[in-house]
C-alpha cells in the first residue's frame, strides 16, 4: 500500500488534469446516460429493437471513426484529440434531447443521427486514453495510473447512476408528471452536456502529448504488425459481445423484463459500481501476479461466469449481484486490454493498436446491439445473455492460445511484464 501511494504522489500535473477531465466525462457516459438514455427512449414509445438499432448504429460509427480519430490525434497531439471527444459527445447528447421539438415522423432518424455524433466523440476520447497515459507516465507509476483511471470509471458511474436514479423523480414531483412521461428523463439528461463542456477546461493546461518517433523506431517499424493487429482486434470483438450485452441492455432488462422502477434501477446500477472500485485499485497487484495477458483472460472468463445467472432468468437481487460482477470484471478487462495492446507494439503504433481495440470493441457492441435487440423481441432476454456468454468464451480461448504460442511479447516495453 505504501508503494501504491508513493506512485500516486508522483503523478504529474498533466496526469492529474487528465484524470479530473475523465471523471467528469465518465460521470455522464457510465452514469447519467447509461441509466437514463434507454429509459428516455422507452418513454418516447420505442421498443428494445429500436434501442438496439440506435446502440448498434452508434457502435458502428465508433468503429468507423476510430482510425480517422487516431490519425487526427497523431497530428494535433493526443490531448487535443481527446478534447474533441467531450465536445462532440455533449453536442450529440444535446441534439438527442431536442428531438421532441421535431415532428414525430423525424424522431427516429434524428435520434440515430444524434447517437452517431455522440459516438464520434467517444472515438476521439477512447483512441487517446491509453496512448496519453503512456505519454504522461513513467515506468514507476504507469500501472498505478492505469489502475486509478479504471477506478474512476466505477466511482463516477456510481455517482452518476445515483443522480440519474433521483433526478427523474425530482422533476416529476416538481412538475406533477408521471414517471411514464419522457420529460423527467429529458430534463435529468441535460446535466450531461454541461459536464462534457466543463471536462474540457482542466485539459487546457495539460501536456499536449505529441507523438514522437525515434530514429531507431523509424527503421524497425516501417510496416504495421498487421497480423497482430487483426488477431487482437478479433479477440476484443468477441470479448465486447459479452460486455456490450450487460452495458447496453441491463437497464432495459430491469425496466421491461423485471418491472423495476427508475429510482431502483439507478440504485442497482449505482451499487454495482462499488466492487469495481476495489478491483480497479488492486490492478497493479493482479498484474504483478498474473501478468497482463492472463489478467485479461481471467477477466474475460469472469464476465462469462457472471452473465450466466442473467441467462437463467435470475430474480432482481441475483441479477443485481451478477451485474456487479460483470462490471467488476469489465473494469479489469478494460485496463488489462488497453495495457496489453500498448505493450505489444512500439510507441509508433500505440494509437494504431488502440484504434484496433476500439474498432473491435465497437463492432462487438454493435453486433450485440443489433442481434440482442432482435433476440429480446423474438425470443427473450435469456437468448441475448447467452450470446454474450458465448462471445466471451471464444475470446478467452483465442487469447489463451495466443499467449501459449507467444511466451514473450514481440516488443519489450519498459513497463511491461510478460503477458
Amino acid at each position: 500500500m505504501h508503494e501504491y501511494w508513493q506512485a500516486i504522489r508522483t503523478f504529474s500535473p498533466s496526469l492529474r488534469r487528465f484524470l479530473l477531465a475523465s471523471a467528469l466525462v465518465t460521470t455522464v457516459a457510465f452514469g447519467l446516460s447509461a441509466v437514463l438514455q434507454n429509459l428516455y427512449l422507452l418513454r418516447l414509445g420505442y421498443d428494445a429493437r429500436f434501442i438496439g438499432t440506435v446502440l448498434g448504429t452508434g457502435q458502428l460509427t465508433w468503429a468507423m471513426a476510430a482510425l480517422p480519430a487516431a490519425m487526427v490525434s497523431s497530428r494535433v497531439g493526443l490531448r487535443n484529440g481527446y478534447m474533441v471527444g467531450p465536445g462532440l459527445f455533449g453536442l450529440g447528447l444535446a441534439l438527442l434531447l431536442s428531438v421532441e421539438v421535431l415532428p414525430p415522423a423525424l424522431w427516429a432518424a434524428w435520434l440515430i443521427g444524434s447517437q452517431v455524433i455522440v459516438m464520434v466523440g467517444v472515438a476521439f476520447m477512447t483512441v487517446n486514453i491509453a496512448p496519453y497515459l503512456m505519454t504522461v507516465t513513467g515506468e514507476a507509476e504507469r500501472r498505478h495510473a492505469f489502475a486509478v483511471f479504471q477506478a474512476l470509471i466505477p466511482t463516477t458511474a456510481f455517482l452518476g447512476s445515483v443522480i440519474a436514479g433521483l433526478l427523474p423523480g425530482f422533476f416529476a414531483a416538481q412538475m406533477g408528471l408521471s414517471l411514464d412521461a419522457p420529460t423527467p428523463y429529458r430534463l435529468a439528461l441535460w446535466l450531461g452536456p454541461l459536464l462534457c463542456v466543463l471536462s474540457i477546461l482542466p485539459l487546457l493546461g495539460a501536456d499536449p502529448g505529441k507523438v514522437v518517433t525515434t530514429a531507431g523506431e523509424s527503421v524497425t517499424s516501417d510496416r504495421a504488425p498487421l497480423l497482430l493487429l487483426a488477431f487482437y482486434g478479433a479477440v476484443i470483438f468477441f470479448q465486447a459481445v459479452g460486455e456490450g450485452a450487460a452495458r447496453g441492455f441491463f437497464n432495459v432488462y430491469l425496466d421491461a423484463g423485471l418491472g423495476v422502477p427508475p429510482a431502483q434501477i439507478g440504485a442497482v446500477m449505482g451499487a454495482a459500481q462499488l466492487l469495481p472500485i476495489a478491483v480497479a485499485l488492486s490492478l497493479p497487484l493482479i498484474l504483478k501476479k498474473l501478468g497482463t495477458g492472463y489478467t485479461l483472460v481471467a477477466a474475460i472468463l469472469g464476465v462469462s461466469l457472471f452473465l450466466m445467472p442473467l441467462a437463467a432468468g435470475a430474480a432482481l437481487w441475483v441479477a443485481a449481484a451478477s451485474y456487479m460482477g460483470v462490471i467488476a470484471m469489465t473494469t479489469l478487462t478494460g485496463a488489462s486490454r488497453d495495457l496489453l495492446g500498448q505493450e505489444l507494439v512500439t510507441p509508433r503504433w500505440r494509437t494504431t493498436i488502440q484504434s484496433v481495440v476500439i474498432i473491435g470493441l465497437a463492432l462487438g457492441w454493435a453486433a450485440i446491439g443489433f442481434v440482442g435487440g432482435w433476440l429480446i423481441e423474438a425470443v427473450g432476454f435469456g437468448a441475448m445473455w447467452l450470446t454474450g456468454v458465448t462471445g466471451t468464451l471464444i475470446a478467452a480461448g483465442m487469447l489463451v492460445a495466443f499467449l501459449r504460442a507467444r511466451r514473450t511479447p514481440a516488443v519489450s516495453q519498459p513497463a511491461a511484464s510478460p503477458p
